[in-house]
């Protein structure tokens, strides 16, 4: 059941984790996924920088993304991939 209270980074971070604690991806690969290549970022940046209230929706993406990362480092950090990764193979 979808927990309407939880900010939507965190249901994104444990939804990730969930992949890597199944054996879907690993830390790494989430990581990318979650993250925006240094490059990209950049022109992003440059692009809102220049564009000022139409670059606001871009804006709000980027702070997304990284909102979504802190929350995933958070999980890892509390052993959250070790603890689904027990659950699931005890019930096989």
């Amino acid at each position: 059941m979808y927990d309407y209270t939880e900010r939507p980074e965190r249901t994104e971070a444990r939804a990730i984790m969930r992949l890597v604690s199944l054996g879907t991806t690993t830390l790494e690969d989430a990581r990318e996924l979650i993250g925006i290549p240094e490059r990209e970022e950049q022109a992003l940046r440059t692009f809102v920088a220049i564009a000022g209230n139409d670059g606001a929706s871009v804006r709000s993406a980027l702070a997304f993304r990284h909102r979504v990362m802190t929350e995933f480092e958070k999980l890892v950090a509390s052993g959250f991939s070790n603890v689904a990764s027990r659950h699931n193979n005890s019930q096989l």
